[in-house]
């Protein structure tokens, strides 16, 4: 069945992206990456999980704030702005939900939360 709810299509499609991106710069080759979309409850929950060896609990609590980078020494040509998971949280909070993260080696897991409208007009949905 598909997820339906009510959004901006290409900004929802930027956090995705975020989050993907993230994924691929911050972990090693061969890492596992799996994206899932489920209902639970009133809410879609989209999820970005890895296997790879986790965000390093020194930079945990600023991890979505601006220019937050999870590898300081990196030039931005390799590492990106800072800005991604800022801009990707900002997106969810205009959208009504909510970005997390859970992690520990081996086990890291963002978490997408939207709201689904009780009545959605299907000239306002999108799917993905």
């Amino acid at each position: 069945e598909p997820v339906l709810i009510r959004g901006d299509a290409s900004r929802l499609h930027q956090v995705v992206g975020n989050l993907l991106a993230n994924a691929r710069t911050h972990t090693p080759a061969g890492t596992h990456v799996t994206l899932s979309v489920t209902c639970e409850g009133a809410d879609a929950v989209l999820r970005v999980h890895d296997d790879g060896p986790g965000v390093d609990p020194a930079i945990a609590d600023e991890l979505f704030e601006r220019f937050s980078r999870a590898d300081r020494s990196r030039a931005r040509q390799t590492g990106g702005t800072g800005l991604g998971l800022s801009i990707a949280r900002a997106i969810v909070a205009a959208h009504g939900g909510a970005l997390t993260v859970r992690s520990r080696p081996g086990d890291t897991t963002f978490e997408v939360r939207l709201p689904i409208p009780e009545s959605t007009p299907p000239s306002e949905v999108s799917s993905r």
